[in-house]
C-alpha cells in the first residue's frame, strides 16, 4: 500500500539464541530447513503491498545482506525498495545499540519518505499478518499508536521477557509489563506498531533526548496515559525467536501441518531466496517420519520428528531425532542425535552421541567439526 512505510525493526535486547547469534543476527538463521526467520516479517509486508521497506540490523550484516534483496520478495523496483540499515557510529557498549540509536542515524531516510503512516515490526517474530487490517483498524478508531498483540495461554514456557499488555474494555493499552513465565495467560504485544509517519518521527527524538538507552518500545510505554494508544487482535499462529530453546521449538512445532498451513498457504506466499538444487536423495535404508526436509540433501539414515535444511547429508546408520540440523551438514556413519540444533557447514563425525533435552536442546556450532 502506498501509504504505508515498513519498517522491519531489529531484535530487542532480551532475545539471545545462544550460538546461532554469534555469526548472524537472529533474524538470518536458517528456518524450517528453507526459510530465514526475517523471511516471514518482510513477506507480510510485501503481500499487504508495502514496497517501501527499511530492514535494520545491529550487526554481523553480511548473512543479512547475501540473503535479502527485492527481487526475493516481489518488490517491483521501479515503485520501491528494501534497504538495509544499521547504525553508523561504534558503541562503547552493546547497550547503547538500541533501535532508537539506529533510527536517529537513518533519520534521512525516515523523513524523506512520502508515506503518511509507518508500520513498525520486528524481525525476530514469525507471524502472518496483513498490515492494510491493522492500518484500517487504527484509522477507523482515531488512535494516535496501533499495537498489535496476542493473547496466548503458555506465557510460562513462551514469549519470555517479552512485553505483556494491560488492555482495558475499550482496548485501550493502559500499561505495559514484561513476561516472567509467572502467568499462564498473557496479552502479549507482538511488538508491531502502528502510527503516522510524524508522530514515529516525534517520539524517536524524544526517545533519544530521553535516555541514550532507551529502545523505541520504552518511549511508548512513557507515553501511555498521553496518548490514544489502542490495542488490535492477531489470531492465528504466532511465535517469538528470541532463545535457544525457542528456535528449537518453533521449528518442531511447525512440523505440524494443521499449524504449518495457518503460516503458509498459496494466499499468503512466505518469499525467501531460491537456490537451485537437486530434490533430497533417499537412498535404501533411509527412514524419515514426520520430519521437514529442504532439497538437496542425501539421507541412508534414520531422521524422526526432525527439521533438516538443504543439502544435508546423512550418511548409514545415522540416527537423527527431534532435532534441528541447519544446511550443509554433514551427520556421519552411525551418528545419533537428539534434542539438538546443528548449525551450518558443521560435521559430525567422531563424536557417536549428541543428546540435549526438549527444555535445553544442545547446540553444535557453525562448521564445528566433532
Amino acid at each position: 500500500m502506498e501509504k504505508i512505510m515498513g519498517i522491519v525493526n531489529l531484535e530487542s535486547a532480551s532475545v539471545h539464541v545462544e550460538g546461532i547469534d554469534n555469526y548472524r543476527p537472529v533474524s538470518a538463521a536458517s528456518f524450517l530447513g528453507r526459510y530465514r526467520v526475517l523471511d516471514f516479517m518482510i513477506s507480510n509486508m510485501t503481500n499487504s503491498k508495502i514496497n517501501d521497506i527499511q530492514l535494520y540490523i545491529k550487526n554481523r550484516p553480511r548473512s543479512t545482506i547475501e540473503h535479502v534483496n527485492g527481487t526475493n520478495y516481489n518488490i517491483n523496483s521501479k515503485k520501491g525498495r528494501i534497504r538495509i540499515l544499521h547504525g553508523e557510529k561504534e558503541y562503547s557498549s552493546e547497550v547503547y545499540n538500541t533501535d532508537v540509536a539506529n533510527f536517529k542515524d537513518n533519520m534521512q531516510f525516515i523523513e524523506g519518505a512520502p508515506e503518511p503512516y509507518v508500520v513498525i515490526a520486528p524481525s525476530h517474530f514469525v507471524y502472518v499478518q496483513d498490515f492494510n487490517e491493522l492500518v484500517d483498524y487504527h484509522i477507523k478508531t482515531e488512535s494516535d499508536i496501533t499495537i498489535m498483540y496476542q493473547s496466548v495461554s503458555n506465557a510460562k514456557e513462551a514469549f519470555i521477557m517479552c512485553d505483556t499488555l494491560e488492555i482495558g474494555d475499550d482496548k485501550r493499552v493502559l500499561g505495559f509489563d514484561k513476561n516472567r513465565g509467572k502467568y499462564k495467560n498473557r496479552d502479549v504485544s507482538l511488538e508491531c506498531y502502528c502510527m503516522s509517519r510524524s508522530l514515529f518521527i516525534d517520539l524517536v527524538n524524544k526517545a533519544s533526548e530521553t535516555s541514550s538507552l532507551f529502545w523505541f518500545s520504552d518511549i511508548i510505554s512513557d507515553c501511555v496515559k498521553e496518548l490514544k494508544v489502542t490495542a488490535y487482535q492477531h489470531r492465528g499462529y504466532a511465535a517469538c525467536i528470541n532463545s535457544l530453546k525457542a528456535y528449537y521449538d518453533a521449528n518442531l512445532e511447525l512440523r505440524d501441518h494443521a499449524i504449518l498451513k495457518n503460516l503458509i498457504s498459496d494466499e499468503w506466499p512466505i518469499h525467501t531466496k531460491t537456490n537451485d538444487t537437486c530434490p533430497t536423495l533417499y537412498k535404501e535404508g533411509a527412514d524419515v517420519v514426520d520430519s521437514l526436509v529442504g532439497n538437496g540433501c542425501v539421507i541412508e539414515g534414520t531422521v524422526i520428528n526432525s527439521v533438516i535444511g538443504r543439502n544435508v547429508v546423512i550418511k548409514k546408520g545415522a540416527y537423527i531425532k527431534d532435532s534441528v540440523i541447519m544446511p550443509s551438514s554433514l551427520i556421519n556413519k552411525n551418528a545419533k542425535i537428539e534434542n539438538t540444533v546443528v548449525d551450518r557447514y558443521a560435521i559430525v563425525t567422531h563424536i557417536k552421541e549428541l543428546k540435549g533435552t526438549k527444555d535445553k536442546p544442545l547446540y553444535v556450532k557453525r562448521r564445528d567439526r566433532i
